[in-house]
């Protein structure tokens, strides 16, 4: 059974998913920080650099959105252009943008711009033959589609269903983009309850809210709703209090006693193993592999619940031995097929480092 934790306070909402037991997803909302990823916009080019295939677009904030093109795109300054935003903005840079529109619904994503079929990673055999056949079927000609894993056993009508709500929704975009002069905002996909909704909620999930406009707005959508009216803080009586909390600090302890450290920078995060006090039982070859199994398992299960994505290298503790290389190589492939994000284990390099790649939640 899932349980959703869902509290508001002092302006910012979080959410907390609990899948068998043990915590899958943490989200969080702030009314004052509003996330602009999946956002829909009618910029304008202010500039653009040809030589490094580079457009800074005017959305109407305080930092142009940078997009990267092919040399066989065409730009001018004052043209006006469709974008969705795919990366936030970090630093001193400017949000990331795509030409390639992506609209996610419960069972596919809809790509009015792109032609291509997909479908999730988590499917897999001969249910993932009949959805790409069946994607190739109903998808819109020149469009594409992505199957996702919430559609595994679902029939014809569910993803058709699915689908012409993106499709009408694409429309409205579309006739709002003719409407209006850039820089202009064509589409919010800033509602936290709404991505709860429509990224986790099951049959058999239970929703526990602490806040009176939630409860009611999810309670016209499914029985299985209850208001929390504890004396607790809510996420302290659920004790997912402290999984929240380790999600914001740089410094994070292993069971063994060793730690790993997390800095995010511009370009990627950054990711050190330290073993700490931790010297073991036996010799200090299993000593180092233990803490390294441990920091792995650790470090996938943070860049799922932060949402982390893009290049991520993780500073191991050396190790001699290949076959403690090869173990800890296969533990990090098997951890990062669970996730339901694309994340990909490149290689070790001959210093010990550790390549990663993820697909962070768009929406």
């Amino acid at each position: 059974m899932k349980k959703i934790i869902i509290s508001r306070k002092m302006g910012e909402t979080c959410a907390v998913v609990i899948d068998s037991g043990e915590v899958s997803a943490i989200k969080f909302s702030r009314d004052d920080s509003p996330k602009i990823i999946g956002n829909i916009y009618k910029g304008r080019v202010r500039n653009f650099l040809p030589g490094m295939q580079a457009v800074f677009i005017d959305i109407g904030r305080d930092k142009n959105a940078f997009l990267q093109f092919n040399a066989a795109q065409k730009f001018s300054v004052g043209q006006s252009v469709l974008i969705q935003i795919d990366k936030e903005a970090i630093g001193s840079k400017g949000a990331r943008a795509t030409l390639n529109i992506s609209l996610a619904g419960r069972f596919v994503i809809f790509l009015p711009t792109l032609n291509y079929i997909g479908v999730s990673n988590k499917i897999r055999g001969e249910e993932r033959s009949r959805l790409h056949t069946l994607a190739k079927k109903i998808r819109p000609i020149g469009s594409g589609l992505i199957v996702r894993t919430a559609a595994e056993n679902c029939n014809e009508n569910i993803l058709l269903n699915d689908l012409d709500k993106l499709q009408d929704l694409w429309a409205k975009i579309l006739e709002r983009n003719s409407k209006r002069k850039p820089p202009a905002l064509l589409y919010s996909d800033n509602d936290l309850i709404e991505k709860i909704l429509r990224d986790e909620f099951t049959a058999d999930t239970e929703f526990i809210v602490d806040n009176i406009k939630i409860y009611r707005r999810l309670a016209e959508l499914t029985g299985n709703v209850k208001l929390y009216d504890g004396s607790a803080q809510i996420f302290e009586a659920f004790d997912v209090a402290e999984e929240i909390s380790k999600i914001n600090q740089r410094e994070l302890s292993l069971p063994s006693g060793g730690q790993i450290v997390i800095d995010k920078t511009e370009a990627l995060t950054a990711v050190d193993v330290n073993t700490g006090k931790f010297i073991g039982r036996t010799d200090f070859n299993e000593t180092i592999l233990k803490t390294n199994l441990e920091a792995a398992e650790l470090i996938l299960r943070q860049l799922k619940l932060r949402d982390i994505g893009g290049i991520i290298i993780v500073d191991f503790i050396d190790m001699d031995s290949d076959a403690h290389k090869k173990i800890l190589m296969d533990f990090l492939r098997e951890q990062a097929a669970l996730d339901r994000n694309k994340t990909k284990i490149v290689d070790m390099t001959p210093l010990g480092l550790v390549e990663i790649t993820r697909h962070s939640s768009r929406r």
